[in-house]
């Protein structure tokens, strides 16, 4: 259904390109970018591939590749606004645009500036539709070791494309509808309403649009949650609303963008998460098998320390929680 969604928006040419193309392979995308004026690829497991006009796929590009001219590309992307880019504008400033069911779409163009102010953007040069994923149970097995008998605060961490979103959309799918042996209280701080999408529990409530902090605000104060899920925590700002949700006894699930597993020791909106005390588990997701490794942020905070060659500065942290336990 998302790529029929997604293909609708295009002009018939590139329907039928994509209608041809093995739904098989389709399913495995996670990222279809259009350049204007450039190349039309597909993202799978973080490998870049080429189209031709007969659906098949190449790792780099040749005269036969399918390109997308400035007239098809502004068309497609008013048709994605839905013809009113006034309507999108507060969304577009902030760089992308967010269709029903979660579909995500990062645009590229030129800020528009009024004094210091931050007023439009123009010449869109770019779309990257991010291709939302339903792997339906693919949290089972964290939700067996980690959520049997308690609910800890776990950070979700990988690499752009190695599944967070997906496996945090299904941890609070399960959990909400009883998978860890009662239904728990589930609320979704989505910011850019992409994490909700496809499906999100009967005992799950959600807060789209809102900025992160917000969110975690309202729900904290007005919802009274067990778990609170949200992405992407970018920021030391993030960092510090994911504290005070803490602080009114909610868990978290979130996730934390990362280049390799030794940015789990030195990147600082991590280190100020940790400095909570209240988080349990690191999940490490791998960029090509999406397998998860489960850490335990004991033995971070050691690293750390040992990195820093200071004491256990997190001395206070609460870690009663252990695999197997």
């Amino acid at each position: 259904m998302k790529w029929e969604k997604i293909i609708g928006f295009m002009s018939s040419p590139f329907q039928e390109i994509f209608n041809i193309i093995d739904f098989q392979i389709l399913e495995k995308v996670t990222e279809l970018r259009i350049r204007r004026c450039g190349y039309i690829t597909l993202v799978i497991r973080n490998t870049t591939y080429f189209i031709d006009c007969n659906g098949d796929l190449y790792n780099s590009p040749s005269a036969h590749c399918v390109k997308m001219n400035g007239e098809e590309f502004d068309s497609l992307f008013l048709s994605l606004c839905d013809y009113s880019l006034h309507a999108h504008m507060e969304t577009l400033k902030e760089g992308y645009l967010t269709l029903e069911g979660g579909i995500r779409i990062g645009v590229a163009g030129e800020a528009v500036f009024e004094g210091d102010g931050l007023i439009s953007v123009k010449n869109i040069s770019s779309l990257n539709i991010r291709i939302p994923h339903f792997v339906e149970g693919c949290s089972s097995e964290i939700i067996k070791q980690l959520y049997l008998k308690n609910i800890p605060s776990v950070i979700i961490a990988g690499r752009p494309n190695s599944g967070k979103t997906t496996l945090l959309r299904d941890l609070a799918r399960q959990l909400s509808d009883g998978a860890s042996g009662r239904s728990v209280k589930v609320c979704i701080a989505d910011e850019r309403g992409e994490l909700s999408g496809g499906g999100r529990g009967v005992n799950t409530d959600v807060i789209s649009y809102y900025p992160k902090a917000k969110a975690i605000e309202i729900a904290s104060r007005t919802l009274s949650p067990e778990l609170i899920v949200c992405d992407e925590i970018a920021t030391i700002s993030d960092a510090e609303a994911v504290k005070t949700g803490l602080a009114c006894g909610a868990a978290f699930a979130l996730s934390v963008h990362i280049g390799e597993k030794e940015d789990l020791f030195r990147k600082p909106v991590l280190l100020s998460l940790l400095e909570s005390g209240e988080f349990s588990y690191i999940i490490l997701l791998d960029s090509y098998t999406y397998k998860a490794e489960i850490i335990d942020v004991s033995e971070v905070i050691g690293e750390i320390c040992r990195n820093n060659n200071t004491p256990d500065f997190y001395s206070g942290y609460r870690n009663s929680l252990y695999l197997g336990s």
